[in-house]
């Protein structure tokens, strides 16, 4: 078979890797800092994309075959409609996610149905409280893969209204109604606070040694641009992780919109940064 394009080529794996199931070639190729893709709909999409946030499970997928091996297991705290668990059960990994809303996990359940999957472990609930509870129970992970909320619900979006157009490109500014869901927080500090809380918590929950790859996007609000991603990353450090660098995600096809045309420099952010940490 021909190898795809933009693919790593065939190769072996070293015998003291004890990371990752990976041979040499594909090892060096996934630590390249821009990852640029374009994934198929594919796994339940027309489903999966009534969240608006979902990810390709084809991605997820390269994110945990780089950080596990073969049978190990997967939290995301964030589950949303599946894109790690569906992405954990493609290349033989278990997963674990919690997920505030039921009918996000629903929808997840009801791809697996449709596509023949075996669902992986799933946990309504907010998971400010459920991972108490797993460290009580004193659950460990191989790895930590999660694409949480990037920021607070935002009433515009970059230049909404300013130039008599709305840029936004989803229907809706939140994903539920609960105070729990850290979308709902009340300004950036407040997100940034409670992503702190999370962090500490899955400090504990993570194997030593083990990583987890967190996705955030950056924002712009009110002429200026908000480094969400870096944010983040502090507070993983204040807790205790070590920030062990990032992969900038941009995947092909993203709509590019005339946000300050002709009038002033504004981005259009089409990447999502995956920030890598370790314990």
């Amino acid at each position: 078979m021909a190898r795809e394009k933009g693919q790593p080529k065939d190769g072996t794996r070293h015998p003291r890797n004890g990371l990752n199931d990976l041979p040499g070639n594909a090892w060096m190729f996934f630590t390249k800092t821009i990852l640029q893709t374009s994934f198929p709909s594919e796994l339940g999409h027309d489903l999966r994309r009534q969240h608006y946030a979902n990810k390709p499970p084809r991605l997820m997928q390269q994110i945990i075959e780089f950080f596990t091996r073969s049978g190990e297991s997967v939290l995301d705290p964030f589950a949303g409609v599946g894109g790690t668990l569906l992405g954990a059960g493609l290349c033989g990994r278990r997963a674990t996610g919690i997920e505030l809303e039921q009918q996000w996990l629903d929808i997840y359940l009801q791809v697996c149905r449709d596509a023949g999957f075996e669902a992986q472990e799933t946990m309504c609930g907010d998971c400010l409280e459920v991972l108490p509870r797993l460290i009580d129970k004193g659950r460990q992970f191989d790895a930590v893969v999660t694409d949480p909320p990037y920021s607070p619900a935002l009433k515009k979006t970059l230049c909404d209204d300013r130039y008599g157009r709305s840029n936004r490109h989803s229907p809706f500014e939140a994903f539920s109604a609960s105070p729990s869901d850290l979308r709902n927080s009340a300004s950036f500090d407040e997100f940034y606070d409670r992503m702190e809380v999370v962090a500490g918590y899955l400090l504990q929950l993570l194997k030593p040694e083990r990583y987890a790859a967190v996705m955030i996007r950056d924002s712009y609000q009110h002429g200026e641009y908000i480094p969400a991603s870096f944010w983040v990353a502090e507070r993983f450090r204040k807790v205790g992780f070590q920030f062990k660098g990032l992969k900038i995600w941009y995947q092909t096809g993203a709509p590019v919109r005339p946000y300050g045309y002709p009038f002033s420099y504004v981005p259009n952010i089409v990447h999502h940064t995956i920030l890598i940490f370790r314990r």
